[in-house]
């Protein structure tokens, strides 16, 4: 086993610890170190779990991009990125809650990209259309069809028509 693959298995091993306000330094052999820390307070979600859960949250809004009008395509990861830093979405996009086989607020993500439908992603962009590239396995019928229909909580929401009016309209 060489030094990363040691250093991600005890990464994986502690983010899945319950460890309050831990913080752990693991040195495996020259080379190959680990810390890990807890000590922030639940509602601000920057532990080394996030930076994992933000990179999976980002390859599964890039399946999206084939819909991404021309006009958006260069600026679109760097809008979702922002939009991961808002406080409101923070507090609850990197909760899996009850969804199966994500890292993340699936269903939190859905919704905001059905926020950002109308102006960012091209007029073919349905529900059935970005399910399908969301979940190719389950495609249409995948149950992200639906969160894809619906606007998330009103505080999420508007902070999100906040975030997109200063970084697309100027």
């Amino acid at each position: 086993m060489t030094n990363q693959e040691k250093k991600e298995l005890m990464t994986g091993l502690l983010q899945g610890a319950n460890l309050e306000h831990a913080q752990i330094n693991l040195i495996l052999e020259e080379g190959a170190t680990i810390s890990y820390s807890c000590n922030q307070p639940n509602d601000n979600k920057t532990t080394s779990n996030s930076h994992h859960t933000k990179d999976a949250i980002m390859d599964y809004v890039g399946r999206l991009k084939p819909m991404v009008r021309d006009s958006y395509i260069d600026c679109y990861d760097q809008l979702w990125m922002g939009i991961l830093e808002l406080k409101e979405v923070k507090m609850h996009v990197y909760d899996s809650g009850k969804q199966q086989d994500t890292t993340f607020n699936r269903n939190l993500v859905a919704q905001i990209i059905h926020q950002m439908a109308a102006t960012i992603f091209v007029p073919t962009a349905n529900t059935v259309n970005m399910a399908q590239y969301l979940e190719p396995s389950k495609g249409g019928d995948h149950p992200v069809r639906q969160k894809l229909g619906e606007s998330p909580e009103n505080e999420i929401r508007k902070s999100v028509d906040k975030y997109l009016k200063q970084h697309i309209f100027g």
